[in-house]
């Protein structure tokens, strides 16, 4: 796939095009690749611009504004032509002004005026900032509501007009496909092409899609199709044509939501022996008692034997009946996994034509294809009572900071960055940049509260959002999973709440639901789904009444999906309000026993109108904070040696990849837990 290594003057010095210099597939060559460059000194991506930071005045203006410059010299015959010489107009005004200085200001601010002209978007001035630091290989945290689609236009423009294939990764292929039709008469207007690339299309539409200047994709169909490429015959035409620049929008989950689920391409294999053992396994874990012969910890985790359970599994299975020792107790901590840590409506759903359709815990959408790592995905479905899906090998495997690494030009965008700035520069070299709203924030913070279970959080929830419809504002109420959304709807319906459901089942009308998440007085339940990619417009009555209210009723161990949810409040300056309130039994919680004990101390009594309510909520507010500082630097050592176990086993499976390259399987796409 990489081209052959050009030289460091040129690698540091331009965006990567296609061409003699850089190879007709123009890509990175890692140090793990045969043949590759050495490892460098300090973070695993090299910056693109060289030695002091000279900003994005380095990206290669000279062929940017060439190729801009003949936007206006068009025939007479182009409908376009007035418009164009009345964007040049404006670019010169701005220019003359000082709002666009340096060559690759001019760039962007003949781009920003040419969205304006086609769409009708004018481009702020935190949106230019927002472009050229992207342009500059750079993290840019821009609030939700904010414009990020727009600032990621503007960079996609202006990198293709340099002759760069540009590559937006979006988080789902909704996304992919709204931009890329909300943004063509834009590019249409810039003289480069776009298209958007869809999981379901065939391999001639996804080529044809990957040769457009500017192509929108969802992260994961860039991987697969990466991973075809990777293992196809070597006369097979290639999907891509080089990775040359990313932008990469919700780049946080990306590079550390899903950083250590790898991307898994592998083909169907007959495996009746471990079919066999499968339900063996199931049969001994369910005799199995937790805690004792056992060990749960946090929700999702795997399951461990205890030397209780190790000795009575001895006495229980015949020798050789699941293999040796170490592959018996294997399969009988991954059947417990399957019985105690995996829960229907939380990590997983039951789709009749489907099957088992494992839920992203970051986003709270179903994901169909991916499939659990080792025997997982067979025991959940052989404990739902389902038929055995089919054995699969794997035939290639790539994590999403692997491949992303192998571009020239990497940056992207998020509303929440901050908390994570550091380890993104540890880990990727990659700088974080926040960059100011556009008014300031009218969101309205309430107290934080604990209520002592789930019946007494929903209650509350029902009375507080009820009364908050009744007064004429919308409400978003976000739960942790899609069992506690359908219990919550059940209780909005029991108390004559009218409320809509939002979580993993409603992919279909997902966009509608959200849409009518603004209208006064609705009531809308949903999981982490509405955390990201979701734009609530409120009607005029709505903002009249004091804008959209967000109950976060979540334990989520980031901060940063705290305030994806939250952001949905309060946008563009708008009147909004949020409240956050916990229970001790949740999940998250169920392996910091002395959080869980404070937290049932702090539990709101019934009419939480005394004098010591305010201390309660300021303790359970901090206590709420130290747990998730708990959780981020336990996450972020969980991510550095996930990583750095991933870039070993890539070396050895890139190897295998290239041995085995002649040789064309029949291949499926799958993720991998």
């Amino acid at each position: 796939m990489s081209a052959p290594a050009p030289s460091p003057r040129r690698d540091g010095a331009r965006l990567a095009v296609p061409g003699p210099v850089w190879g007709e597939r123009p890509a990175r060559a890692l140090p793990q690749d045969p043949g590759g460059r050495a490892p460098p000194r300090g973070p695993t991506w090299t910056r693109l611009l060289p030695g002091r930071d000279r900003g994005p005045e380095a990206i290669d203006p000279e062929a940017v504004l060439a190729r801009a410059g003949r936007i206006g010299a068009r025939p007479a015959r182009d409908p376009l032509r007035r418009r164009r010489r009345a964007v040049a107009a404006v670019v010169r005004a701005l220019v003359a002004r000082g709002l666009a200085c340096g060559p690759t200001g001019q760039a962007l601010a003949l781009a920003g005026a040419t969205l304006a002209a086609t769409t009708g978007l004018v481009p702020r001035a935190n949106q230019y900032r927002s472009a050229a630091l992207l342009l500059a290989q750079r993290l840019v945290e821009l609030d939700t509501g904010e414009g990020k689609s727009v600032a990621v236009a503007l960079a996609a423009g202006v990198a293709a007009l340099a002759g760069a294939p540009v590559h937006v990764l979006t988080a789902n292929g909704y996304l992919a496909r709204r931009d890329a039709h909300a943004f063509a008469p834009y590019y249409a207007a810039l003289g480069v092409s776009v298209d958007a690339v869809a999981e379901e299309d065939d391999a001639p539409r996804r080529r044809g899609a990957w040769r457009a200047d500017v192509a929108y994709a969802a992260s994961r169909t860039l991987g697969f199709d990466w991973l075809r490429d990777a293992t196809a015959a070597p006369d097979a035409p290639p999907l891509l044509r080089g990775l040359c620049v990313a932008i990469v929008d919700e780049a946080d989950a990306v590079l550390l939501d899903e950083a250590r689920t790898p991307l898994v391409l592998a083909e169907q294999a007959d495996d009746p022996v471990g079919r066999a053992r499968a339900w063996r396994a199931l049969d001994v874990a369910r005799r199995l008692e937790p805690g004792a012969d056992l060990a749960i910890g946090r929700a999702g985790a795997p399951v461990r034997l205890t030397p209780r359970g190790a000795a009575a599994i001895e006495r229980q299975v015949p020798g050789g009946d699941l293999g040796a020792a170490r592959e018996r107790d294997a399969w009988v901590e991954e059947a417990a996994t399957a019985l105690h840590a995996l829960r229907r409506d939380v990590d997983y759903l039951v789709d009749a034509t489907k099957g088992i359709v494992l839920v992203d815990r970051s986003t709270g959408r179903g994901t169909p294809g991916r499939h659990l790592s080792r025997h997982l995905h067979l025991l959940v479905a052989l404990k739902e009572g389902l038929r055995a899906p089919p054995a699969m090998r794997v035939a290639a495997s790539v994590t999403y900071p692997d491949l992303l690494a192998r571009y020239h030009h990497v940056c992207g965008t998020s509303g929440t960055l901050a908390e994570a700035a550091r380890e993104l520069r540890r880990d990727y070299g990659l700088r974080t940049v926040r960059v100011a709203s556009h008014r300031p924030s009218r969101l309205r913070h309430g107290p934080m509260r604990v209520f002592a279970d789930r019946d007494a959080l929903f209650g509350a929830a029902v009375r507080r959002a009820g009364a908050l419809a009744a007064g004429g504002r919308p409400v978003l109420v976000g739960v942790d999973s899609v069992d506690d959304a359908s219990a919550l709807a059940d209780a909005f319906a029991r108390a004559g709440v009218p409320a809509t459901l939002l979580d993993a089942r409603h992919d279909a009308d997902e966009a509608e639901r959200v849409a009518a998440a603004g209208r006064a007085g609705r009531v809308t339940v949903t999981t982490q789904r509405a955390g990201r990619g979701t734009d609530i417009g409120l009607e005029r009555a709505a903002l009249d009444a004091g804008g959209l209210h967000v109950l976060n009723l979540q334990h989520n161990r980031s901060a940063r999906i705290d305030r994806q949810l939250v952001g949905r409040s309060a946008r563009r300056g708008e009147p909004g309000s949020t409240e956050h309130w916990l229970r001790p039994d949740a999940d998250a919680l169920r392996g910091l026993a002395p959080a869980a004990w404070l937290a049932r101390r702090l539990a709101a009594p019934r009419g939480d109108d005394g004098a010591g309510a305010a201390l309660r909520h300021r303790l359970a507010a901090l206590l709420w904070r130290g747990c998730q500082a708990w959780w981020r630097l336990e996450d972020a050592a969980m991510r550095g040696d996930a990583l750095r176990a991933d870039r070993d086993r890539s070396r050895r499976l890139d190897v295998a990849a290239r041995a085995n390259r002649n040789r064309a399987p029949r291949l499926e796409g799958m993720g991998s837990g």
